[in-house]
């Protein structure tokens, strides 16, 4: 993760919080944000851990690098003008 991540993330744990207290939930902001920021962090690891043991980060890296039919024409054209060239 990235530090504006985190940053960005704790913004909204914060604006959540907040809000919390409009709909008469009382929490205290200073006492939660910490373990509640650091505890959502750690969540997001583990996710992140589970989806790298079960290959769905492989299937996306292998689907993304497939090129579509167009590109495969247009460097197929730029490998014949390459070859004329030399």
């Amino acid at each position: 993760m990235s530090y504006v991540s985190i940053i960005n993330s704790g913004m909204i744990l914060f604006m959540v919080l907040s809000n919390l207290e409009k709909y008469g939930i009382d929490i205290d902001i200073a006492r939660w944000f910490f373990p509640i920021l650091f505890l959502g962090i750690l969540g997001l690891v583990f996710l992140g851990f589970i989806e790298d043991r079960l290959g769905f980060y492989r299937t996306e890296i292998k689907t993304s690098q497939k090129r579509n039919p167009q590109m495969n024409e247009i460097l197929r054209r730029l490998d014949r003008i390459e070859k004329k060239i030399k």
